[in-house]
């Protein structure tokens, strides 16, 4: 077995999971909905930790490890329907593509949701900053990308399930212990620099902070 996702990548994906559930959950209850806003809080600075880790992570969290040509990503997934599937120890051309996609519409999503406003009880902390028309289409976009992000979850679940019936591929316990089956040559091995940890959690931390401290 060999390392491949460090432990700052698989608590970023452990901690997107419960945020997501949650969000979902409390988006739907007007009791729940102050505490929407905070995991949204939450989430957002787990956003940005990720952008920067992608820069300064260890080799499989980086970005330039992602395979992000859409026509590779396509054959790739054409590949899968047909059971046809090589292991990596990163991301597949697939999945490269879909984090990247996730990353943005969540981005999008936190945005457009600290715009809107319920026109009673709640408001975004910055829907103050917007006129009533860019908040009503915030609002509107809010709630595409949550059924977007669900289909994509879905679709996701369902990859994880293939990998583990067609291929024998264990994806989940992967991203539990960050070690995948060794294929042929042993790849870099590369500890975590405390010192980039720090540079990427800081900023993120103090985005997290900065949004606890607006009014909703």
């Amino acid at each position: 077995m060999i390392k491949v996702w460090d432990i700052p990548t698989r608590l970023f994906h452990w901690l997107l999971v419960v945020l997501f559930v949650f969000l979902i959950v409390s988006g739907e209850s007007d009791d729940l909905m102050e505490f929407h806003f905070y995991a949204g809080y939450l989430l957002s600075g787990l956003i940005l930790f990720r952008v920067l880790w992608g820069f300064l992570g260890t080799k499989y969290a980086r970005f330039t490890s992602f395979q992000l040509n859409p026509f590779e990503a396509f054959s790739y997934t054409k590949g899968l329907l047909k059971a046809q599937h090589t292991s990596q120890y990163g991301h597949t051309p697939a999945g490269s593509v879909m984090v990247i996609v996730l990353l943005i519409m969540l981005a999008v999503q936190l945005l457009t949701g600290m715009m809107s406003t319920d026109d009673i009880i709640w408001n975004g902390p910055l829907y103050s900053y917007v006129d009533d028309e860019t908040a009503g289409i915030a609002g509107e976009i809010h709630e595409i990308i949550q059924l977007l992000l669900q289909i994509i979850v879905g679709i996701h679940v369902l990859a994880i399930i293939l990998y583990k019936v067609k291929f024998k591929e264990a994806l989940v316990p992967a991203m539990i212990h960050g070690k995948k089956p060794r294929q042929g040559d042993e790849p870099e091995r590369e500890g975590i620099s405390w010192i980039k940890l720090i540079a990427a959690g800081i900023p993120s931390a103090g985005l997290t902070y900065y949004l606890f401290t607006l009014p909703i």
